[in-house]
């Protein structure tokens, strides 16, 4: 141990010379590093943050055009096949029935013979009493809206129809090839474009599959051809599909596609 530290004494200089050195070199080469600064401007000055904020306000302008869209829209459900003539004053929704009542009272009955022997096909393929029991229901929900569309009705015109169509912007439209509403009552084609509440304008349209009973049997939301549309738009736009109903076919495929368009806007 002695000798260590006796080496160590009579070499003390020399290390002390080596380790200055070490730290010479170390010193320089971070000198050398930094031979030239720069500086760097900030990407977003206070000037560019005021034109930003300014931009971004809401001018009384477009306040104004969206209260001038909202109004323009009318509350009518129109077929975009129908080639009647185009009005904005004197006009109806329904097409000219092409059925009397007689034909009318015998399109109900077929739908209900068609869910009649749907019922009997179940019960002796599975046995099962809940489709039975879903089925029951589903029949009674027709037969419900049926005569809650007939108590909603103000005269026989919207049924019977004329020549003209509403020519403006509409909340519904749609297109289902040869195929008309329920008992040619636009009420059939359901509208949701008031249930989303104030400052709510936009459209959404679904793409829907339908049956030869004339029931919605497939929803889907289309986002290419839909604009400014809110998950509650949207949400309700589908609820509203599936409960639409066309007239009955037995000459359409058991699931033709069509599409529904709606227009919301603020109540």
């Amino acid at each position: 141990m002695n000798s260590f530290l006796n080496l160590i004494d009579r070499y003390k200089f020399g290390i002390l010379a080596v380790f200055m050195l070490y730290i010479g070199i170390f010193m320089y080469l971070q000198i050398s590093s930094f031979e030239k600064s720069y500086f760097i401007e900030r990407w977003f000055s206070e000037d560019m943050k005021k034109k930003n904020e300014v931009m971004l306000e809401i001018q009384p302008e477009n306040i104004e055009l969206m209260d001038n869209f909202s109004s323009s829209v009318k509350n009518v459900v129109r077929d975009q096949q129908d080639t009647r003539q185009k009005s904005m004053d004197e006009w109806t929704e329904a097409k000219p029935s092409k059925m009397s009542a007689q034909e009318d009272v015998r399109s109900t009955k077929d739908i209900e013979r068609s869910v009649k022997e749907l019922e009997k096909q179940f019960f002796s393929e599975t046995g099962g009493e809940e489709k039975r029991k879903k089925i029951i229901e589903e029949k009674n929900n027709k037969l419900a809206q049926k005569n809650e569309s007939r108590s909603n009705s103000k005269n026989t015109a919207t049924k019977t129809g004329g020549d003209k169509i509403f020519g403006g912007n509409v909340m519904v439209d749609w297109v289902l090839t040869s195929r008309d509403p329920h008992q040619n009552d636009p009420y059939f084609v359901r509208n949701p474009g008031y249930t989303c509440g104030d400052h709510t304008t936009g459209l959404v349209t679904i793409k829907i599959k339908v049956d030869q009973s004339g029931r919605v049997v497939d929803a889907k939301y289309v986002a290419g051809a839909s604009n400014s549309a809110s998950p509650c738009m949207i949400e309700q736009a589908r609820k509203y599909a599936l409960m639409s109903r066309f007239n009955y076919s037995n000459t359409a495929p058991a699931q033709q596609d069509g599409m529904i368009r709606y227009t919301f806007v603020s109540q």
